[in-house]
């Protein structure tokens, strides 16, 4: 990566990390309302190894 790019993403770093906390969010509330008998704990550990799963994924592409 160019210094330029570096500066770039830093910059966009605080935003991204806002975006994937909104994201879990909303899958810890869809699982809350689909599932009877949530484990928030459990529930957490799924949504990041599925965010973890498709970041891999779209990393090949």
């Amino acid at each position: 990566m160019s210094k330029v790019q570096n500066i770039e993403i830093a910059r966009y770093q605080d935003k991204i990390t806002k975006d994937l906390s909104e994201l879990v969010e909303r899958y810890r509330e869809i699982m809350a309302w689909d599932v009877p008998e949530n484990d928030p704990v459990e529930a957490d550990r799924l949504i990041f190894k599925a965010i973890h799963t498709s970041l891999l994924e779209i990393e090949k592409t």
